[in-house]
């Protein structure tokens, strides 16, 4: 499975289809979806519908990152439009196994999202009955941020605690990822890459996406 995960939301959505095409020769697997709400951060983006019109046009798999308050509420809507993968904030919920439980009944696969100022310990209890930890490496709600340096220590501790778990769980990274600091995220232990802007606006995506390959060798997940 290839590693990187293209998030659309730092596309110009006129030129979509031509980037999703360069995409599909670049054998690109997943497309990361970032929903947002306007609540639980300040932009709003897309819905479930726009999931569904990828699912049929496109080979993709959808892996949807839900940015918002009420995922038990928006949950449903994403199973239902064919998403694959499924991931809520640990920030909203109080009832975090019932919502993994509710990903799962629809056969996708759930994650638990954190942000770069929420503690470790949140997730810890769940890193054994997850699919995977999307740990924000910037503040979600906006595109084109800087990498917080302090992710890749994050990360480094919870591959640590997965080990120690013997999980099989994932771990995700999102936000500022580049060529340049993809290959010590993979050293401290991500496994999958959100790419927003350095692969949307780079000059040929073929190209960009084979230099992001070289830093972290293709795995069977």
């Amino acid at each position: 499975m290839n590693p990187l995960f293209p998030s659309i939301l730092s596309t110009n959505f006129f030129n979509l289809e031509a980037k999703l095409r360069e995409f599909e020769t670049s054998r690109i697997d997943f497309i990361h979806l970032d929903v947002m709400d306007g609540h639980f951060v300040d932009t709003i983006s897309f819905g479930p519908g726009l999931a569904r019109a990828l699912k049929e046009k496109f080979r993709f798999r959808l892996d949807a990152h839900l940015m918002v308050s009420n995922p038990d509420k928006a949950i449903p809507h994403f199973i239902k439009a064919g998403v694959d993968w499924l991931s809520f904030h640990s920030e909203t919920c109080g009832d975090t196994p019932g919502l993994l439980k509710m990903i799962r009944d629809g056969n996708c696969r759930a994650g638990l999202a954190l942000n770069p100022d929420t503690p470790l310990e949140q997730v810890r209890p769940f890193l054994s009955v997850v699919d995977y930890i999307l740990v924000m490496s910037v503040f979600p709600g906006y595109g084109g941020q800087k990498f917080i340096a302090s992710s890749l220590e994050r990360v480094a501790l919870l591959k640590k605690e997965i080990i120690n778990q013997k999980s099989h769980c994932l771990l995700q990274v999102d936000g500022g990822i580049n060529v340049d600091n993809a290959g010590p995220l993979k050293e401290a232990g991500a496994d999958l890459f959100v790419v927003g802007t350095s692969l949307f606006n780079a000059d040929n995506i073929e190209e960009t996406v084979k230099r992001f390959l070289n830093q972290m060798p293709w795995s069977q997940l």
